[in-house]
């Protein structure tokens, strides 16, 4: 009976441990391998320096408004423009929604290391709950994509007494549900929603990450744009383009979505006469995580697992590095998980994440 018993808990072990394994490889070829990725050959290093603009010299979390070093974000993430002077920005694990000017004062306009949770209502009162993307409409409205409410909110601005404050209302989704369904933008369901830009038309595109899907929300509803349930690299339209985990987007005049899509560590591009495109199809990076544009011509990359600063020529397809090492740091000419890039006014800001701080770098004289 003893044998019989020890051989019985042999056999449990054993699956036990096999289940462990197979769950471990699946897990592992899912998603998790985007985390050991190597950087690959980033061109030539223009090597800009990075001017220290707000946050922890050091690498320090916290929550503080200010000017300069007296900041305290934790981390940081997506930047949009708000007017002349003045970028918005979303940090994370401080639930808020933060400006910041270009000489370095952070404002916070809604939220608070807290203030986390959900509510709609006066700025004051606002809750947020892991804020990721941000996006300023023509009108000067800031759409949220919210990662752990799975909804879309909106901040409106109002005028009371001379000053500009804001309201804050849900866009789309329903707090505390994840799914996908489109539809009815208070019956549609997000998975993660990362980022968001607007377009031209006053439509508003969302990189729902988990759903790998761009929807877009328009006139009341929620579609879906480009990818499906099967998950890859295929372009194509809506029957037959995939995308894996696509992280941040960037619109631009032409009418083109520009996604950075973690998951086939690729650069692609959506419009409603192509569908899905891989412009860059030999690149190949280190956790894309922001993206922007400068003029039409560049193409410009957060490279976070690489902690550098891509760019990439359209015309000549060919790779260049703005400032990073490829090795994570603070200090002499190095970044820490950049999570999101803005081109304004000639330079690339950056959410410098690992660091917690906003810096920014000059655009260079691009060698042809």
């Amino acid at each position: 009976m003893k044998i019989f018993k020890r051989q019985k808990t042999k056999v449990i072990v054993f699956s036990i441990l096999g289940l462990l394994i197979i769950v471990t490889v699946y897990i592992y070829y899912s998603f998790a391998w985007m985390f050991f990725v190597e950087p690959k050959d980033g061109g030539h290093n223009y090597g800009q320096e990075i001017h220290f603009v707000a946050g922890s010299e050091i690498g320090e979390d916290g929550f503080k408004d200010g000017i300069g070093n007296a900041v305290k974000m934790y981390k940081p993430i997506r930047l949009s423009t708000l007017n002349d002077s003045t970028i918005v920005f979303a940090d994370i694990y401080n639930h808020a929604i933060r400006t910041i000017s270009s000489d370095g004062m952070v404002t916070t306009i809604a939220g608070g290391s807290d203030k986390q949770g959900y509510q709609d209502g006066i700025v004051q009162d606002a809750r947020f709950d892991n804020p990721h993307g941000v996006s300023v409409r023509k009108d000067g409205a800031i759409a949220v994509a919210e990662v752990k409410n799975n909804t879309i909110r909106l901040l409106t601005p109002i005028e009371i007494n001379g000053k500009v404050t804001y309201t804050v209302s849900t866009l789309a989704g329903i707090k505390g549900e994840s799914g996908m369904q489109d539809g009815e933008n208070e019956n549609a369901l997000f998975d993660s929603p990362h980022s968001l830009a607007w377009g031209q038309n006053g439509e508003l595109f969302v990189a729902d990450l988990n759903n790998s899907r761009i929807r877009m929300i328009y006139k009341g509803k929620t579609i879906t744009v480009a990818g499906r349930d099967k998950t890859g690299k295929m372009d194509g339209d809506l029957l037959t383009g995939t995308l894996k985990y696509p992280m941040d987007i960037v619109t631009d005049e032409f009418g083109n979505v520009w996604i950075v899509d973690a998951g086939t560590m690729a650069i692609r591009k959506w419009n409603k006469e192509e569908g899905l495109s891989t412009p860059f199809p030999k690149a190949e990076i280190a956790m894309p995580h922001g993206i922007s544009l400068i003029d039409s011509n560049y193409v410009v990359v957060a490279e976070m697992y690489g902690h550098r600063i891509l760019t990439y020529n359209i015309a000549t397809k060919k790779v260049s590095t703005i400032c990073g090492t490829t090795k994570k740091g603070i200090g002499n000419g190095k970044l820490a998980k950049p999570a999101a890039v803005l081109v304004k006014d000639n330079k690339i800001w950056i959410a410098d994440l690992g660091n917690h701080r906003i810096v920014n770098v000059d655009i260079p004289k691009f060698n042809k």
